[in-house]
């Protein structure tokens, strides 16, 4: 009689991986593993630190810093301190000087006797290379030309005055006045320094730096040197509303007696 057959020791095991063989695991199963063993830690590891430690830190370390001064300071921190500013009115009487001055045509004229003469004047003052203060003021006087079309003429005129006339020659006042859709009843002057400062000087507009002047909007005459000035943004309506009181204010004798 033959003697029967002694199982080998390495037999389960060998059955083991054939069994493995013949039946593999599941697509899904192997593959997220792989993916999840793999994939996300190369992620996780390289494109998410590479991010944090690159594109931000360029970000913060160079474009924010270019819109800053070169000592970081923001260049237009006084615009926007005084943009903040509640605004405030006053009245008070000026004594205009009749200075030669240049339109936004070239056109030589005198302040008292060409551009205000007789009328009711809202002014303000500006110069065509801000990026705060002036864009906002001018387009508050483009919707105060919409707002005064009936009275703006015969009766009422809006002025603005360079506050940087070694630079604002005519031909970039007539850029501005057309880029802030300037009608012929919106006058924008400049001239010589010393000219212009004597005006400036007069209103309470002038500042060493031009950059650091005040957004001033002033509303009166000639004729009585009677005026307010507005600090700060007002609302349009109450720069209407005060056009309208100098406008009745003609009618009394005192103003008569001062034309």
């Amino acid at each position: 009689m033959k003697s029967p057959i002694r199982s080998h020791p390495l037999l389960p095991a060998l059955a083991a991986a054939l069994l493995a063989i013949a039946s593999p695991a599941p697509a899904g199963e192997m593959d997220h593993s792989q993916h999840q063993a793999m994939d996300h830690s190369q992620h996780q590891a390289m494109d998410h630190s590479q991010h944090q430690a690159m594109d931000h830190s360029q970000h913060q370390a160079m474009d924010h810093s270019a819109h800053a001064g070169a000592d970081g300071a923001d260049p237009h921190a006084a615009h926007r301190a005084a943009m903040a500013r509640p605004v405030a009115a006053t009245t008070l009487d000026v004594a205009v000087p009749n200075a030669r001055l240049l339109d936004q045509d070239g056109r030589q004229v005198s302040f008292v006797d060409d551009v205000l003469g007789d009328k009711v004047v809202v002014i303000d003052f500006v110069y065509t290379t801000c990026t705060t203060i002036c864009p906002v003021q001018s387009a508050m006087f483009n919707a105060l030309q919409s707002k005064l079309a009936d009275k703006l003429g015969d009766r009422v005129k809006l002025v603005s005055l360079s506050v940087d006339p070694r630079r604002d020659s005519p031909a970039r006042l007539k850029q501005a006045s057309q880029k802030y859709g300037s009608g012929p009843e919106w006058t924008w002057l400049t001239g010589e320094h010393a000219e212009v400062e004597d005006v400036l000087r007069a209103y309470g507009a002038y500042t060493p730096n031009f950059t650091d002047h005040p957004p001033l909007v002033l509303v009166g005459d000639a004729v009585s040197g009677k005026w307010t000035r507005f600090f700060g943004f007002p609302d349009i309506n109450k720069i209407i509303d005060v056009v309208d009181t100098t406008l009745a204010s003609r009618k009394q004798p005192s103003y008569a007696h001062a034309h």
